[in-house]
């Protein structure tokens, strides 16, 4: 647009410039004739430079001096014909433009008006008779003054409604910030009351958690010289009860942190990491990267299950690779992990296996064992694709 306004600017000179030179030239003759046109003419620079330059910032001052150029204007084409006719045009093309309201419309009225009165009396003025010609001729002309006007409200229409949309544009932008960072802000609200919700469970679970594990090992102390068998137990259940607890505390830490800077595909080749640093077990891990997508509890459940799995067929497999493959269809979600240890003939599910299944179970979920002697041991878990 800046580009533009300059290029036109400089088209405005270079057409004023050609207008003056073709009023001293043809008052050439008559030299006090010249000299008085050339002086309104110069009035008519001086007054639109003035113009555009300060009196557009208030109507009053803009409108006079509109009015001033248009009174100058139809007294030089009133004694001299020629190119002076096209500040008609100029005076036209600002108003148009630039102009806005009832006023606006006013002097562009008065403009026309005097333009067709001025061609009609030229037209006229030199015949007693007016011709067929010439009333076609004032018609044509009229009519290439209306298609000028409506070319120029049409490029004024396109032009406002490009203004517009560069408006609606910011104001979208602007309300798309505001609502990223009330977005934030609510996201930021939302980690604040679940770490509150994940403290109070904290509080109230694990700390009943450890009370009673401090009670089970105190009777257990004072019991064990006398009921060996019932201080076994209370030993037992503290153990399931120190279990719990860390188990709860680990999902309360998961559940706390502020960023998540891993993604879950990262968290596994961490664990696989952990395992390979030994030297003595390779694992092949299979995973599509939609898994990111499923839900953080499901997650969960595949980590935990996975580092147990994985855990069971070091210690007691005797494998040297474990295969890992993860799997999604439409409707479920598949979870392998194979090993080439040595299987076994009778199989007991521990404590990690009897908790998989139960964390399985409550989604509606079901785990499937393939414990063939000299084969390894696979464990496939399928899980509801929700």
């Amino acid at each position: 647009m800046n580009k533009t306004y300059k290029y036109n600017r400089y088209l405005y000179k270079a057409v004023l410039i050609l207008i003056g030179m073709d009023v001293i030239y043809r008052c050439r003759d008559n030299n006090i004739k010249a000299l008085i046109c050339f002086v309104l003419f110069l009035v008519i620079v001086i007054n639109d430079y003035l113009r555009q330059k300060y009196f557009y910032k208030t109507v009053k001052e803009y409108y006079s001096s509109i009015a001033l150029g248009m009174i100058i204007n139809l007294i030089l084409s009133l004694h001299i014909e020629g190119y002076i006719d096209i500040y008609f045009y100029l005076i036209l093309y600002e108003l148009i433009l630039y102009g806005e309201g009832k006023i606006s419309r006013l002097f562009i009225s008065l403009e026309v008006i005097s333009l067709l009165a001025l061609i009609s009396f030229r037209m006229i003025s030199g015949y007693d008779n007016i011709g067929y010609y010439d009333i076609l001729g004032i018609i044509m002309v009229s009519t290439g003054i209306c298609f000028y006007l409506v070319s120029l409200f049409g490029y004024k229409a396109l032009r406002k409604e490009k203004r517009e949309v560069e408006r609606l544009n910011k104001e979208l932008e602007l309300s798309y910030e505001k609502l990223k960072e009330q977005s934030k802000k609510i996201e930021e609200l939302t980690i604040s009351k679940e770490r509150n919700r994940v403290a109070e469970e904290i509080h109230d679970n694990l700390g009943h958690n450890l009370i009673a594990l401090n009670m089970n090992l105190d009777v257990a102390e004072k019991i064990i010289d006398r009921d060996m068998d019932k201080a076994k137990e209370l030993i037992n259940k503290s153990y399931i009860l120190a279990k719990r607890s860390m188990e709860d505390l680990r999902k309360a830490v998961y559940a706390l942190k502020e960023k998540v800077t891993k993604t879950f595909i990262d968290s596994l080749k961490e664990i696989v990491a952990n395992i390979e640093y030994t030297g003595k077990v390779k694992i092949i891990l299979d995973v599509e990267e939609s898994i990111e997508e499923i839900l953080p509890e499901y997650k969960d459940i595949i980590y935990t299950s996975i580092k147990e799995i994985i855990t069971n067929s070091v210690k007691h497999g005797k494998c040297d690779e474990i295969n890992i493959s993860i799997k999604l269809s439409i409707e479920e979600i598949n979870i392998i992990v194979a090993d080439n240890g040595v299987g076994c003939d009778e199989f007991v599910k521990g404590n990690g296996l009897l908790g998989i299944e139960k964390r399985i179970m409550d989604y509606k979920g079901k785990i499937n064992y393939d414990n063939s002697i000299s084969k390894g041991f696979k464990i496939e878990l399928v899980l509801p694709n929700l």
